[in-house]
C-alpha cells in the first residue's frame, strides 16, 4: 500500500482501499501462541522473491461477510504452487487452517484460511486479545473475563446490591453499526474510557437495545446500513419523546454538507466522519454527556 493508504485512530490502523475503510490487523497477534515462535531461518526449498524498497509491508485484503479486512503480511517470501493435505488424525489442527503442505526439503508448512482467522478472532474472542500481542499486553489491564471470585457468607442481597451500584455508575452507550469490525473497535476504545457499550448492526437492532435498556445514556450511529439505515432510525425516534432524550452522535463515511445537514436535522446532537481521532471524538463524547447530564437536571 502507499503511505497515504494507511490511516490511524488510535492504537488502530485503517486501510483505505476502494472506497472502502478497513481495519488493519497483524497475522502475528491473531496468532495468540503461549509461547514466542523461534525465529527460524528459511526453508531452502523456499525461493525468496527480490527484496522491495518500499518498507510498508504487504497487507492481504480480506472479505467476511460484507466487511473488509485487511491482514500484514510481516514478508513476503515467494509464491509457489503446492498441494495442501489434511492433518492426521493424531493432530488437533485450529479451526483456521486449510491444512499443510510439505516443501521439497520436507518441510512441514502448515497453511492458514486467512479469512477464517480474522472471523474466529474477531467472533469467539475479545477484540483486546485479537489486537493485542500477550507477551505485550499490560497485566495490570483487567477485564470481565479476569474479575476475581470472592467468598461470601451467604450475604446475596449484598452483593447484588452492590452490584446495581456499579452499573448505575457506569455511562452506557450504544454503538450503531453494521460493519463489525469498526463497530468493534470503537466498542474497544469507548470501554477503555470507562463506558458500557451495547452494540447493534443496524437501526431495527437499536431499537430493540433501547426498548430492553433503559439505561442507554448516549446513542452513536452509522447512516449506511441494512434493514434500517440510520436517517430512518432517527424518525423513529422521533416519534419517541424519550428517545429524543437521549443525545444521538453520527459517525460515518459520509463527509458532504448534504448528510450532515440532513442528520442535523432528524436530531443529531453531534456528526462525525470516519476515520476519526479517537482522543478528540472521546473528548467530545464525555462533553456531549456532559451537557445532556445537565440539562436533565435542569428538566428535573
Amino acid at each position: 500500500p502507499k503511505g497515504n493508504q494507511i490511516q490511524r485512530t488510535g492504537s488502530q490502523r485503517f486501510l483505505k482501499w476502494r472506497g472502502e475503510i478497513a481495519p488493519i490487523y497483524k497475522v502475528a497477534d491473531f496468532l495468540d501462541y503461549a509461547y514466542p515462535v523461534p525465529d527460524t531461518p528459511l526453508s531452502t526449498a523456499l525461493v525468496a522473491e527480490s527484496s522491495s524498497t518500499d518498507l510498508t509491508p504487504p497487507l492481504l485484503v480480506l472479505n467476511w461477510g460484507q466487511q473488509v479486512f485487511a491482514l500484514e503480511i510481516d514478508h513476503l517470501v515467494t509464491e509457489q504452487k503446492l498441494v495442501i493435505k489434511p492433518f492426521g488424525a493424531a493432530v488437533a489442527p485450529p479451526s483456521y487452517t486449510y491444512g499443510c503442505t510439505i516443501l521439497g526439503d520436507g518441510s512441514l508448512i502448515p497453511v492458514i484460511d486467512g479469512a477464517a482467522l480474522v472471523e474466529r478472532s474477531l467472533s469467539q474472542y475479545s477484540l483486546v486479545s485479537a489486537i493485542v500481542p500477550w507477551s505485550q499486553t499490560d497485566r495490570s489491564i483487567k477485564f470481565e473475563t479476569d474479575k476475581p471470585t470472592t467468598t461470601t457468607n451467604n450475604n446475596s442481597s449484598g452483593s447484588n446490591t452492590l452490584a446495581s451500584l456499579n452499573t448505575a455508575t457506569v455511562t452506557t452507550v450504544l454503538v450503531v453499526d453494521d460493519a463489525v469490525s469498526l463497530r468493534q473497535t470503537l466498542a474497544l476504545s469507548l470501554e477503555r474510557a470507562g463506558y458500557r457499550v451495547l452494540q447493534a448492526g443496524d437501526g431495527w437492532e437499536a431499537i430493540k437495545q433501547l426498548q430492553s435498556n433503559s439505561s442507554v445514556k448516549l446513542v452513536i450511529c452509522d447512516i449506511e446500513m441494512p434493514n434500517m439505515n440510520g436517517f430512518d432510525f432517527m424518525n423513529h425516534r422521533r416519534k419517541d419523546p424519550q428517545l429524543m432524550k437521549i443525545p444521538l452522535v453520527m459517525l460515518t463515511s459520509r463527509s458532504n454538507d448534504k448528510h450532515r445537514r440532513l442528520a442535523m436535522h432528524l436530531g443529531a446532537t453531534a456528526y462525525f466522519t470516519k476515520p476519526y481521532i479517537e482522543q478528540g471524538f472521546l473528548t467530545a463524547i464525555k462533553d456531549i454527556l456532559n451537557q445532556s447530564h445537565l440539562e436533565s437536571k435542569v428538566t428535573l
